[in-house]
């Protein structure tokens, strides 16, 4: 599938002034918020997961595990997806103290005062969890936590690709921290490839 931002033009993303540690995060932080691409208008970071899917359709997929960097004094990645039993590793990459504080379905506030800690904790329930480093405020990142595997975020041209979905009908559910959030019907046919495009609009004022 493809995301796209119907308007021709579009804010760039906020950034703010910073006085944390500046020698090492630089005088000026990215949010990261609405990145869109110049070429293609593709919107990155939209998480599409199918809701609703009947667990005798859901398909068997291992444990994961993946990594949440603070790195460059940002979470890397901003957006994730995830399946409950797949495991979360909170890492510091920079030479200054950060932590890695998650809250939602998972609470937890991580310590990270050495470059190359990490820190395991695994995914128990399903929601949104919301990642924050409580001493450098714009850090934020977002994990998606599903029963199933059949979900993706869409990288930086707005491409996205969920494998594996059985043949039927489904709500698909497209999610961006400022764009807001999209539901819509899709089928799927069985060993068929469906090739989907979708849009977004900025806000109103």
């Amino acid at each position: 599938g493809h995301v796209r931002l119907s308007d021709e033009s579009w804010p760039a993303p906020t950034r703010i002034r910073n006085t944390t540690d500046p020698e090492v995060c630089g005088p000026k932080q990215n949010l990261e918020d609405l990145l869109v691409s110049a070429e293609t208008r593709g919107i990155q970071n939209v998480i599409a997961t199918l809701v609703g899917v009947p667990s005798n359709r859901v398909p068997a997929t291992a444990p994961q595990r993946f990594v949440i960097d603070n790195r460059d004094c940002r979470f890397i990645p901003h957006v994730v997806v995830a399946r409950v039993g797949d495991t979360v590793v909170a890492k510091n990459s920079d030479s200054i103290l950060h932590n890695t504080h998650y809250y939602g379905p998972m609470a937890s506030n991580i310590a990270l005062p050495f470059k190359g800690m990490t820190v395991s904790r695994v995914l128990r329930r399903s929601g949104v969890v919301t990642v924050l480093c409580d001493i450098h405020g714009w850090m934020r990142a977002v994990i998606r936590v599903d029963d199933h595997s059949l979900h993706s975020v869409s990288d930086e041209l707005g491409f996205l690709r969920i494998s594996g979905i059985p043949a039927g009908s489904y709500t698909l559910e497209l999610w961006h921290e400022t764009l807001g959030i999209q539901r819509v019907e899709v089928g799927i046919r069985q060993d068929e490839t469906t090739l989907l495009n979708f849009e977004f609009s900025l806000p109103s004022d």
